[in-house]
């Protein structure tokens, strides 16, 4: 079964603010995030998948959760071309 959860329905479940962003920057961060590749499957993992393992309520929990769970995330994502 499959069902969608609206993003501001997330945000007020998890407490979380809506960013507020410059004119543009949106589109200047998915540019830089299309180009560096850094949220591809092979780099963080299948967020599908990640997403039902996890059993927290936070942001907080998911970050301490994933990190623990991909230590290598961030450098990989972040020095991926080096």
């Amino acid at each position: 079964m499959e069902f969608k959860i609206k993003l501001d329905e997330i945000r007020k479940l998890m407490e979380i603010e809506t960013p507020e962003f410059p004119k543009y920057a949106t589109q200047i961060i998915n540019l830089a995030n299309q180009n560096a590749q850094a949220t591809r499957p092979r780099v963080v993992g299948q967020m599908s998948e990640l997403i039902k393992e996890f059993t927290g309520k936070t942001l907080q929990e998911w970050e301490e959760w994933y990190i623990k769970k991909h230590p290598e995330a961030i450098d990989t994502a972040t020095h991926k071309n080096s």
